[in-house]
């Protein structure tokens, strides 16, 4: 006996297995499990052992088996609850529920205690099954409305040219239409001629599907598919039982009320022989009524993954449960639609959108959203099975942004003393928008004469004016997520000089900047004043990012003027546009800084792609300003996360969502605020 227990330990390992290989065969499927006997019906007695404590306890350990693997279980009763059910009662409970399976168990008792082994049974019988029935009469097929019993005589009752037509059964031969499709049985609702092709329409898990004709097989059978399935998975059974040691007694078509009566799949199994010792023993043991329970499962598994393998040949595999977002990027005051798919409509459901971890809003069905801030949030779907005693049983989560629309913050044209003749640069700066981008409407008018339109997705612009004169431009902006003709407009006007002979190549202005030493500045610079000390003023703030030109002159234009207010609001200074002795001050500790990391590396843009580790001093987050933000601009450029080459010194929505983006690829809190764990981590991947 302690042999045959090892064997039965090791199968029971084997079939939880197997069950990997077959997972989600189950998921969904409504077995009815029906104890045989109870309360004041013990069943069989033999040795002080009751059979309906064996049927009970057996029910009990496959009922958990068949719920971890997703199946719904319904009892005819509650294992704990031992009452007597009238097996009317047994199986009217079944039928109620429309079940995927029926399994009544039982053991097994005979006079002679030398009897012994499992056996399961089927009914090919199956008068209560009245859907597709048909009589043939006369040569031909008649559908069955309904039987009776009318003075000890049996009738049917036929549908005969929209009549009812009554014929004694006797004189009738009954059969069931159904289908067979890539493998399987379904019930045949009805057929119907669409668009001049033939249709059958099946019955495939609780929906109607409509197949054409010519892809199936319409069959008549003296039995009813149900009946047909109930004989292999009794088959099925019955073989895996008898390899726990007990003896083979086959699977056998009876006349049993259970399973001649209901009207789904159904079977009975007598799991051995309570009046034979040697089976007794087997049967009040937990382990074997576990190996029991395992193996029955392990069948079920085996019917079902065929079942489920052949009907995604047939109709394709089945839709996931999913929360469809209409769009996962958005502009304040824009909507976004959420809507299921793949869950049934039994299914307990609901979403709760999170926005820095309040929750915002919640539904049970689909709905239409309109945020009133911008930043990230987070759709979570709960799903939940009716019968669950979870929480929830899945969670689905998307994350979805909105975005402030685009603002135009300046225009700048360079140089600030542009020349006919010449290459202007106009170059356009932002506030907020999506991270899809903007599309820029240039319009350029000479005088009131229109002389050039054109609508990029680039802030620059690049223009050689042929003649000298007022030039007028006006700058739409436009999201690329917005339905606005356009989101912000803003016009600047410039004058052209005529051409002016050439004061050096442009290979020297160059060289003079690369060889840019500390400012040495006299005096206090601000616009309208000219002279060499503003040259080399604008050479410094190009040094340093802030002037986008390429020419320096000597006239402290408006352009000039807007580097130096951007320089002095990101290093904390007051932003008057005015160059005195502090902001030229720190305009000298940054020249020392790149400077000191140019050495055979390049200019300070170069900088970026080096590894260059970042010193940052203070926590940075969105709204900030300053040098150190641009040192992070360059530092996740570098490593992928920011979609730019033109580092700024604001930290904005984009920065932002980089930061994101970066603590969770490498599992930090993403919070968007760069402190000391955050700073670590990016200089700890630029060292690489």
């Amino acid at each position: 006996m302690r042999l045959l227990k090892k064997i039965v330990t090791g199968l029971i390992i084997l079939s939880f297995n197997i069950n990997t290989v077959f997972a989600g065969a189950l998921s969904g499927k409504r077995i009815v499990i029906d104890p045989g006997h109870g309360g004041n019906d013990p069943g069989a007695i033999s040795g002080q052992v009751r059979e309906k404590d064996i049927n009970n306890s057996v029910a009990r350990k496959l009922a958990d088996l068949l719920k971890a693997e997703g199946a719904e279980v319904i009892f005819t009763r509650e294992p704990e609850n031992d009452v007597y059910i009238a097996l009317a009662d047994r199986v009217s409970i079944s039928n109620s529920v429309n079940p995927d399976l029926f399994i009544s168990i039982h053991n097994n008792a005979s006079t002679s205690s030398t009897a012994n082994g499992v056996e399961t049974y089927y009914s090919l019988a199956r008068p209560n099954i009245l859907n597709s029935k048909y009589a043939e009469y006369s040569g031909n097929r008649y559908l069955v409305l309904r039987e009776a019993k009318e003075n000890g005589t049996d009738y049917v009752y036929l549908l005969v040219e929209d009549k009812e037509v009554k014929v004694e059964k006797t004189k009738v031969k009954i059969l069931y239409r159904y289908v067979e499709y890539e493998g399987n049985k379904y019930e045949c609702l009805r057929e119907s001629r669409e668009n001049d092709i033939d249709y059958v329409y099946l019955l495939v898990d609780g929906k109607e599907v409509g197949v054409e004709k010519n892809k199936v097989k319409i069959v008549f059978s003296p039995n009813p598919w149900q009946a047909l399935e109930s004989k292999k998975i009794a088959e099925i059974i019955v073989n895996n039982l008898a390899s726990l040691g007990f003896k083979y007694r086959g699977a056998k078509d009876g006349n049993l009320y259970v399973t001649r009566n209901t009207t789904s799949p159904s079977v009975l199994l007598e799991l051995g022989f309570i009046t034979n010792p040697d089976d007794r023993q087997k049967l009040i043991d937990p382990l074997y009524q576990e190996g029991i329970a395992a193996k029955i499962l392990q069948s079920l598994l085996s019917y079902y993954e065929v079942y489920e393998s052949n009907k995604i040949k047939a109709f394709g595999p089945p839709e996931k449960p999913d929360l469809i977002l209409s769009r996962d990027k958005i502009l304040l005051g824009q909507s976004i639609d959420f809507t299921f798919k793949g869950i049934e409509d039994a299914v307990l459901k609901k979403v709760d959108i999170k926005y820095l971890d309040e929750i915002v809003a919640s539904s049970e069905s689909q709905f239409t959203f309109t945020p009133n801030k911008d930043g990230e949030y987070e759709a979570l779907l709960y799903l939940k099975s009716p019968d669950s005693a979870n929480e929830y049983d899945q969670v689905i989560s998307k994350k979805f942004n909105v975005f402030k629309y685009p603002t135009i913050k300046n225009i700048i044209i360079s140089p600030d003393n542009p020349t006919s003749k010449k290459n202007i640069i106009i170059s356009i700066e932002i506030e907020n928008g999506s991270l899809d981008g903007c599309d820029y409407i240039y319009e350029l008018y000479k005088g009131e004469r229109l002389i050039f339109t054109s609508t990029l997705d680039t802030n620059s612009l690049n223009f050689i004016p042929n003649e000298d004169g007022e030039y007028k431009l006006i700058v739409k902006l436009k999201d690329k997520l917005s339905k606005n003709e356009y989101d912000d407009i803003k016009e600047v006007s410039f004058l052209v000089r005529q051409e002016t002979a050439s004061r050096g190549t442009g290979s020297q202005n160059q060289t003079t900047q690369t060889n840019l030493g500390p400012l040495k500045i006299n005096r206090v610079l601000k616009k309208g004043m000219t002279g060499e000390d503003v040259r080399e003023l604008q050479r410094a703030l190009i040094k340093l990012g802030y002037l986008k030109t390429t020419t320096p002159t000597t006239t402290f234009g408006p352009a000039t003027e807007t580097a130096v207010k951007a320089f002095q609001r990101a290093n904390n200074l007051t932003a008057d546009g005015i160059v005195g002795k502090t902001t030229v001050d720190k305009i000298n500790l940054y020249l020392t800084k790149v400077v000191n990391n140019q050495v055979s590396r390049g200019t300070i843009a170069q900088n970026a792609t080096n590894n260059q580790i970042l010193n940052i001093t203070r926590v940075l987050k969105k709204g900030m300003t300053g040098e150190d933000v641009r040192e992070l601009q360059r530092a996740l450029i570098k490593l992928g996360y920011l979609k730019t080459t033109t580092p700024t010194t604001t930290f904005g929505p984009a920065t932002e969502a980089a930061v994101k983006a970066f603590q969770r690829a490498n599992k930090l809190t993403d919070d968007g605020v760069v402190g000391k764990t955050t700073i670590e981590k990016i200089n700890s991947l630029l060292k690489r």
